[in-house]
Formats: C-alpha cells, sequence, structure tokens
C-alpha cells in the first residue's frame, strides 16, 4: 500500500459555550514525530491526543494545533497578569543595563513570558470535553489520511511505470549481454594467453583466481534474475495492504546493488551506458520514497 507522508485536515465545533478548531499538517519524516500545541490546561492529555493521531498515522512529522475561543464568556477570555510582566520588565531592564544592550524592551519579548496573559489554566479538562476534542481530532485525522491516500494513489502510478521501464531495461540488457558472448568470449581467449604467457605469474592459485575472475564477467544473467526477483516484490508490496514505505526503500538498495555489478562487470559500452540510465531510474524511486509511509 502506497500512502504519502504529506496530508492537510481540519475540524472545527461548539461544545459547553466554547469553539474548538482543529488543526493538522504532516510532512515526510523518517520517523513518527508529533507537535501538537493547545492551550495549557489541556497539558495532562498530550499523551492521550497523540495516541489518537498514532492510530492513524505511523509516520511523518506531524503538526497539530488546538484552538480553543469563549464564545462570549469574558470570564474564560485571556487576562493580562499586570503583577508578572512588570517583574518581567524589571528584570529584562536590569539585563538590559548590566549587559549595555541599548535596544528597548518590547510587549513581544514580555509575551513570551507565558504567565503574562492569564488563560485560567487552572482548570481541568473533563471526560466530557475530551471527549469532544477526540472526536474533532479524529475528523481532522480523516481528512489527512484521506489526503494521503490521494497523493499516495499518484505517487504508485509512477512508481509502476519506473519499474516496468526497468524491467524492461533488464530483458534488454541480458539480450545484449548474451548477443555479446562470442565476443567476450574472444576477449577473455586472449586476456588468458596474456596471462599465461606472463612469467611473473607463477602462483597457481593466483593464476586460478585471475581466470575465475575473468570468466565471472562473460555472465549477468544472475543479476539480472535477481533484479527481476526484486521488481516483482517491488510490485506486489506497492499493493499489498500494509504499509510499504521501509520495504520498498530496502528493494531500492538492493536493486542499486545488482544494476552496480552488471556495470562492474560489463565489457559492452551498450549495456554500461544502459545500467546508468537504471541508476537514474532507481534515484527517482529512492526520491519518491522519502514521501511514503
Amino acid at each position: 500500500m502506497i500512502i504519502s507522508m504529506t496530508g492537510y485536515g481540519k475540524a472545527e465545533g461548539d461544545f459547553g459555550g466554547r469553539n474548538y478548531s482543529i488543526e493538522l499538517r504532516s510532512v515526510n519524516n523518517r520517523f513518527c514525530e508529533i507537535s501538537f500545541k493547545y492551550p495549557r490546561y489541556m497539558s495532562s492529555r498530550d499523551f492521550q491526543l497523540k495516541d489518537i493521531v498514532k492510530k492513524k498515522i505511523s509516520r511523518g512529522k506531524i503538526n497539530a494545533s488546538l484552538m480553543v475561543k469563549a464564545d462570549g464568556d469574558m470570564e474564560n477570555m485571556a487576562k493580562v497578569n499586570t503583577d508578572a510582566a512588570k517583574y518581567y520588565y524589571s528584570m529584562l531592564d536590569e539585563l538590559r543595563k548590566a549587559t549595555g544592550i541599548q535596544s528597548e524592551i518590547g510587549l513581544d519579548q514580555l509575551l513570551k513570558f507565558s504567565d503574562v496573559m492569564d488563560t485560567n489554566d487552572a482548570e481541568e479538562v473533563s471526560n466530557e470535553e475530551f471527549d469532544f476534542i477526540a472526536s474533532l481530532l479524529n475528523k481532522a485525522l480523516d481528512d489527512v489520511v484521506a489526503m494521503k491516500l490521494k497523493e499516495g494513489s499518484h505517487i504508485r502510478e509512477d512508481l509502476l511505470k519506473r519499474i516496468e521501464f526497468i524491467g524492461k531495461e533488464t530483458g534488454r540488457i541480458l539480450e545484449i549481454s548474451e548477443k555479446n558472448k562470442p565476443e567476450a568470449k574472444e576477449k577473455l581467449a586472449k586476456k588468458v594467453e596474456t596471462i599465461m604467457g606472463d612469467k611473473t605469474i607463477i602462483d597457481e592459485k593466483r593464476l586460478e583466481m585471475e581466470l575465475v575472475l575473468l570468466s565471472d564477467k562473460l555472465d549477468i544473467s544472475e543479476e539480472c534474475t535477481r533484479l527481476d526477483s526484486h521488481l516483482k516484490y517491488f510490485g506486489e508490496y506497492i499493493d499489498s495492504e500494509e504499509l510499504a514505505g521501509r520495504r520498498l526503500v530496502f528493494l531500492v538498495q538492493e536493486m542499486n546493488r545488482e544494476v552496480n555489478t552488471i556495470a562492474s562487470k560489463s565489457m559492452s559500452a551498450e549495456i554500461s551506458q544502459s545500467a546508468s540510465v537504471l541508476k537514474e531510474e532507481l534515484e527517482k524511486i529512492r526520491e519518491q520514497l522519502q514521501n511514503v509511509e
């Protein structure tokens, strides 16, 4: 299954005289990393909120925000803690004088201290309120997942086209190799003659090793067979019920290994060129997989 790591979702609703708005953004990341911003009175539910997200998203960087606005209830709206503001201003002013800094102290600096704005954070979130927030979060997550699936379907189509091309090119490489075998054998025979006539090689084991290495260069069928096998598994994982991202990354690494071996064995400029094209395709696949869950 191909699911993109890029997604967006939003949900909004009213409960108990307040308006709640949840916004989610998901981007690619090696692991599952969740950043959740919410009013401080919700901090005791941090684990539960993130657990809800993890049940629907297993990989990616998710930025989530929960905004709570009082619906005309002035008691629940933010108030300025003037005592705290004066204290922090005095502290910053002393620091400014001690360091010789000439810049003025502004509101933006004071507002960085969380207790300057009193938002009645002493209150605890009730189970009923949390259940409502959880339902909104799930709605926003459903939007994210829907977008991830839609984007994933586009990635899937691109990947299928690329592995189809790699499969055809692998078959062509094998055909070229078979066609060039007589010429390759002739080149090998000449090299064997050269080695046999080399008076400096007196070690029989070394001579045997040289001959094995040369003869091995004649055959790339094993590499092509393994490459075809990797392509087959790649196609199966794309359409499996499980998330395929990590498995597909592993298969691309294995395919790269086979292509590199083909390139190093090649005694044909045409095969070397085809191997170079395959490397480019595999690199494009690898880049696509960086955004697959």
